[in-house]
């Protein structure tokens, strides 16, 4: 019994913070054998949880998207409090968005497991997490990272700071780097294989560099380099390592260079300002090195702003819909339109989509904006059948966040009979990149949609690559036409490709709307080709609900399907 006992109180204590019950429960069945297990069913109370048991928790399991607090939330707050620097973060998703492991690494967390659970990967995972934190406790004061040679986390950022305060006039730069999916790379090839290329590449870094002042390691695979500063066009730009050995190609390195730092900044967000330039090229294939500037830091903190007012912002539908009208040439009247979101602020007046749904479909907002959305727009179907008005199908636009909601059908379903909407009447519109982010999940659920009556449109269609294999797997409606095959024909008087795509949805039986139109000439061309719908200034821009109504009146039948 003694023993037993013994080992008990060796057990580390794991919060568990998921909104799903069965999730949760499923944690607890695989951990119990070896942590004691803190429970918490959303963020905020994983928050009091976490505010009681700060000094006993050796690891957060903190899942991504739950109501109340996200994951997002709890990352924010948990930064702002010190107690907790020492508690290890690994987040819980099942989602493949790369913008979400950067947002989530960058508020503080120390990994990823992927839904659903490989028990071992993850209970691997968890013990490396709680190893590194407990050795790093150990050793944060010492100067010298045991596995590089260069200096700890915590000295680096102290003899940085000393070297600014002592040399004020000395101008200095700051290079980071980062190894691209490492925490993959670490599973595939092992912590030794990984452990030999991170010592490789610090080699490399400490004999290459020109004006090395400091090197220090950061982060797990993150390094720090204080130079002596060198204008922009002194720097190598092809000069990421490779652990000095073809061996480690298959590792990639990315660097960020904040050059002339400023001096009253603290190391800390001397760095951030490096990573934040490795986190702007972490989008774009094949780059490998960015400068920081200030219009990143800049960015960084309008998004900021924008997500800290979004969740009141709906709450006060400051989301406005505006409705393009679709006309159609068979019967020379509004036959359908487009819903389009715009954001009015009071403090910052008209914020471009182009602003903010990017932003929100990083963040996974996105998703609470779109239905948000499609009961606007059911309520205004329902309001203008009621009154007398004529109705006329909407497309909605649909996120790729969307469709990680496994029951979206049935959801968008619930919404229309909520208000006696026909499901004809609301279209679902998406972009066939969407498709090839998960292209089972995405075809399930639009046939789920699409057997229960909503027509499915597929946008932008010939915008860049167009697959016939994405086009004959889904279940779609309508193809609408990208308006640079419109503004291509009206350029070179060409109007072959256009005429192919509409041959092409002719023969799929699909109907076919062409963005972008703005003159007669146009308009006159496309009903030659038989092309079905049109969308663009030439008819109408997107109007505010009641300028659309009375568009409708002067332009549409009472009843009009699609």
């Amino acid at each position: 019994m003694g023993n037993k006992n013994e080992g008990m109180q060796r057990k580390r204590t794991v919060l568990v913070v998921e909104d799903n019950d069965m999730n949760r429960e499923i944690l607890l069945e695989l951990l119990a054998d070896d942590y004691h297990v803190l429970e918490a069913e959303n963020g905020a109370a994983g928050l009091e949880l976490l505010d009681r048991h700060s000094d006993e928790i050796a690891l957060v399991l903190l899942d991504v998207y739950m109501p109340e607090c996200d994951g997002f939330t709890f990352l924010e707050r948990k930064r702002k409090d010190p107690r907790y620097d020492a508690v290890p973060v690994i987040m819980m998703t099942a989602s493949s968005n790369a913008d979400d492991e950067i947002r989530c690494l960058e508020l503080g967390a120390s990994d990823f497991i992927t839904k659903p659970y490989n028990v071992e990967i993850m209970k691997n995972r968890m013990k490396s997490v709680i190893r590194l934190r407990e050795s790093s406790s150990m050793l944060g004061r010492l100067e010298t990272d045991s596995l590089t040679g260069l200096h700890s986390k915590e000295y680096f950022y102290h003899a940085v700071e000393k070297t600014l305060r002592a040399n004020p006039n000395e101008h200095y730069d700051i290079l980071c780097s980062d190894v691209e999916n490492f925490r993959v790379m670490n599973d595939r090839y092992g912590t030794a294989e990984c452990d030999r290329f991170l010592r490789a590449i610090a080699d490399d870094f400490t004999a290459c560099l020109p004006g090395l002042v400091l090197g220090g390691r950061i982060g797990a695979d993150v390094y720090a380099f204080l130079l002596r500063h060198r204008e922009k066009d002194a720097w190598d730009e092809n000069m990421t390592p490779n652990g000095g050995n073809t061996h480690f190609e298959r590792f990639i390195v990315k660097l960020g260079a904040y050059i002339d730092v400023d001096h009253s900044l603290t190391a800390a967000a001397i760095c951030d300002r490096a990573t934040l330039a490795i986190a702007e090229i972490k989008k774009v294939f094949g780059a490998n090195f960015a400068f920081y500037d200030d219009a990143m830091r800049e960015q960084q903190l309008f998004d900021h702003h924008l997500e800290q007012m979004m969740e009141s912002a709906l709450a006060e539908r400051q989301f406005v819909v505006y409705y393009q009208p679709k006309h159609d040439l068979h019967t020379d009247a509004t036959g359908g339109a487009e819903a389009l979101v715009r954001w009015i602020n009071p403090e910052l007046g008209f914020i471009s989509p182009g602003k903010f749904v990017p932003l929100f479909e990083r963040n996974g907002f996105i998703i609470n904006l779109d239905f948000y959305i499609w009961e606007e727009v059911c309520r205004e179907l329902r309001r203008c059948r009621e009154e007398g008005l004529p109705v006329v199908p909407v497309s909605v636009n649909v996120s790729r966040r969307d469709f990680e909601l496994p029951d979206l059908a049935r959801q968008i379903a619930a919404l229309a009979d909520r208000y006696g909407i026909e499901h004809a009447l609301l279209h679902i519109e998406l972009t066939e990149s969407m498709y090839s982010d998960n292209p089972e999940q995405i075809a399930r659920t639009l046939a789920d949609l699409h057997s229960n009556g909503f027509y499915i449109e597929l946008d932008d269609f010939g915008a860049g690559y167009s697959s016939l294999t994405s086009l004959n797997t889904l279940q779609l409606d309508v193809m609408k036409i990208d308006m640079s095959l419109i503004r291509h024909a009206t350029a070179t008087n060409d109007y072959s490709i256009l005429r192919f795509a509409t041959l092409l949805a002719d023969g799929m039986r699909l109907k076919t709307v062409v963005e972008g139109v703005e003159t007669a000439e146009q308009v006159a061309a496309l009903k030659v080709l038989g092309c079905d719908y049109i969308q663009g200034y030439y008819f109408s821009k997107p109007l505010p609900v009641e300028e659309f109504e009375a568009y409708l009146k002067a332009h549409a039948r009472q009843e009009v399907r699609v």
